[in-house]
């Protein structure tokens, strides 16, 4: 355990609570990039493999929420330290799903952050020892904390230095989470339709048939399965630009996307030939489960009506029977300040995420019945 420092004002929230919830917004998609075989690679018997640092970050959040809540309900209490190679080892982390073990990091911080924020300025000059530790104040847990987490975090690949954000708690560009009236999975929740991607980075051919798997699993009618996509990711860059090239100038910003794709619904059933009215429902689940899919790996995506679908039945020799439905822009998140913007630019990207009540979308027993809260 680093030194303690006496530079901060007693009465001062600790630097790490603002560094901790800049951490909290931008870490989890960075992660998510991470393949799940990369994330498993162990380069030696020795070396923990990123599943496993993760997890002892895990197991140091959990950790350090039992000191927050603890120094506050006793007085200088002599708090356990813990094994962190033994609880890597017993929690099984090497052969836990990468994107669980993300979920997990991201809720025991949220958890933790919470416990913080909610603490009265007072606690932070609270002492406690840790392990047999001389005495150390609660600020200091908390910005040690954040500065071992860091550190493992540079061990898997993500250096929290790149942003000001990770130092001063700056604004970045957001996530931009529903403000969901009931609880909802938090894929759901975090998935949004942002016009800006960091630029000159490839999405990897292997990413593109993951969103292309999760899109062919969707349900359809009488497992008609009448989506289609065209992808352009750049290995064709003619092909690539004439889709650009469909779209109206109201979405120009999609044209630096690094992959485009175009949804297409098979207009009739293939047993008979007859018209399928649910094919353009169909093709909306699909990629539904297409642009979730991009949440869950770190990317984003925006699906748009506004292109020339007659140009781009031209252009792409689409037949008859096929509707084009949406162009679809996907990327890496844009990564830094929203400073960096123009003034219409940020606006529209800070433009506060609102629905239609339930209410007015689900009706019970009968038409214009809003289904309420009893």
């Amino acid at each position: 355990m680093n030194t303690q420092s006496n530079e901060n004002d007693d009465n001062q929230l600790p630097a790490g609570i603002a560094q901790l919830a800049a951490l909290i917004r931008g870490i989890p998609r960075r992660l998510a990039s991470i393949t799940e075989r990369d994330a498993g690679y162990k380069p030696s018997p020795e070396q923990w493999s990123k599943k496993e640092e993760l997890g002892h970050l895990i197991d140091s959040a959990l950790n350090n929420h039992r000191r927050v809540v603890l120094a506050q309900l006793e007085d200088s209490p002599a708090l356990a330290g813990y094994d962190g190679e033994g609880w890597v080892a017993v929690n099984g982390y090497w052969n836990r799903a990468w994107t669980g073990l993300i979920e997990l990091w991201t809720s025991f911080n949220n958890h933790l952050l919470a416990a913080a924020e909610a603490a009265p300025a007072s606690t932070w000059a609270r002492t406690c020892t840790i392990g047999g530790s001389d005495p150390v104040t609660l600020r200091f847990v908390i910005d040690d904390y954040v500065d071992h987490m860091a550190g493992h975090l540079r061990h898997i690949g993500i250096d929290t230095c790149d942003s000001e954000t990770a130092k001063t708690g700056a604004t970045e560009y957001p996530e931009s989470a529903a403000p969901a009236e009931f609880p909802i999975h938090p894929l759901l929740a975090r998935r949004w339709s942002p016009r800006l991607f960091e630029e000159g980075r490839a999405v990897e051919r292997g990413s593109t048939l993951i969103l292309l798997e999760s899109a062919r699993w969707a349900p359809s009618c009488f497992n008609e399965q009448p989506f289609r996509y065209l992808v352009f990711d750049g290995a064709d860059p003619e092909a690539l630009q004439r889709a650009r090239d469909c779209l109206v100038d109201g979405n120009a910003w999609a044209r630096k996307a690094p992959l485009l794709m175009l949804s297409v619904a098979r207009d009739a059933f293939t047993a008979n030939d007859k018209p399928n009215r649910h094919a353009q429902h169909d093709v909306g689940l699909a990629s539904e489960n297409l642009v979730i899919a991009a949440v869950d790996m770190g990317l984003v995506a925006h699906q748009m009506a506004g292109f020339d679908s007659d140009r781009a039945r031209r252009e792409f020799k689409i037949p008859d029977g096929f509707t084009p439905m949406a162009m679809i822009a996907i990327g890496h998140p844009y990564k830094g300040s929203l400073d960096d913007l123009d003034e219409k630019t940020r606006a529209r990207e800070l433009a506060p995420r609102s629905r239609k009540p339930i209410g007015d979308l689900a009706f019970e027993g009968s038409w214009g019945k809003p289904y309420a809260r009893e």
